[in-house]
């Protein structure tokens, strides 16, 4: 089974012919295209298989309509569900980049190889993305910046941290 990759969440109905709004976690991101499927997460996890009749990206004003979902009604029905695509179906990219979903399951070391643990979820903030580690029944969040993060090394599956100071306590 490919793997699912979260891009953004169904916030309202837009209109009363079934178009939605919608929140990319990429605000940058234009990935979906006309006719492509999609895979809408409830939040209690169930999965609904949608095909994409219109996309309209406008600055956090982006929306979108899927073949089936016709009245406001139908949309409203979808308010908070989760956008996710095949992981097959996001566009190439060079062997020196990744996307963010890729980096879960990473450790977690500094340059001496001290270990802070694994990378459960990467959560897209405003400011900049975050990465949710856990080690030893605790949560850190650590920012996704050139101050935190020297390098991500996908052969090992590590990112080499430089810890500064009041991230691990």
């Amino acid at each position: 089974m490919t793997k699912k990759i979260p891009l953004g969440e169904i916030l309202k109905p837009h209109g009363i012919k079934g178009e939605l709004k919608i929140l990319f976690y990429n605000e940058e991101s234009k990935s979906l295209q006309k006719d492509q499927k999609v895979f809408l997460e409830s939040p209690q996890k169930n999965i609904i298989e949608f095909k994409i009749e219109r996309i309209f990206y406008s600055f956090r004003k982006n929306r979108i309509k899927f073949f089936d979902i016709n009245t406001i009604n139908d949309a409203d029905d979808l308010r908070g569900y989760i956008v996710n695509v095949d992981r097959n179906d996001l566009p190439k990219i060079n062997d020196s980049e990744y996307y963010l979903s890729d980096l879960v399951g990473y450790s977690l070391i500094d340059k001496s190889n001290n270990n802070y643990g694994k990378v459960t979820e990467v959560l897209a903030l405003p400011a900049n993305s975050v990465l949710n580690i856990s080690k030893d029944d605790k949560e850190y969040l650590i920012p996704l910046i050139d101050d935190v993060v020297l390098e991500v090394d996908q052969d090992q599956e590590v990112i080499i941290i430089d810890p500064i100071e009041g991230l691990f306590i």
